[in-house]
């Protein structure tokens, strides 16, 4: 008898932890700004805090602000595989990603190409660094 056996992988449930893209804290004006928002949604949690509500709505709405924050500001961390791949690049890649859900009608399927144009110029010109 002859067995074949085809194995396929195990997807995990859950959601992946966001990173966020924490060099932009480095730049001063950046991190004055963050300071502020994060300062100002904590005002409303002390103002809470003598209302006797429980421990674990104070450690969710902390986390959902400080979630929310460092998506509005620092936006997520791009991990940079290969020295040709730069945040231009990177950028180019999401408005090509947009557009292509728009490739239906002519205007569409002209800006996609001109994108994804832009993108392999960019990657054939040599690195800068």
């Amino acid at each position: 008898m002859t067995f074949k056996l085809h194995l396929k992988r195990v997807k995990k449930l859950g959601h992946a932890r966001i990173k966020f893209d924490l060099e932009k804290l480095k730049d001063p004006e950046v991190a004055k700004a963050f300071h502020a928002m994060i300062g100002g949604k904590f005002a409303a949690l002390t103002i809470l805090d003598g209302d006797g509500i429980d421990m674990e709505t104070l450690i969710d709405t902390f986390s959902i602000a400080v979630t929310n924050t460092a998506s509005e500001i620092l936006g997520k961390h791009r991990p940079v595989k290969k020295p040709w791949v730069t945040a231009d690049l990177l950028d180019l890649c999401d408005k090509r990603r947009e557009l292509k859900k728009k490739k239906k009608d002519a205007e569409g399927v002209r800006q996609y190409r001109a994108a994804n144009q832009a993108i392999k110029k960019g990657m054939k010109k040599p690195n800068m660094n």
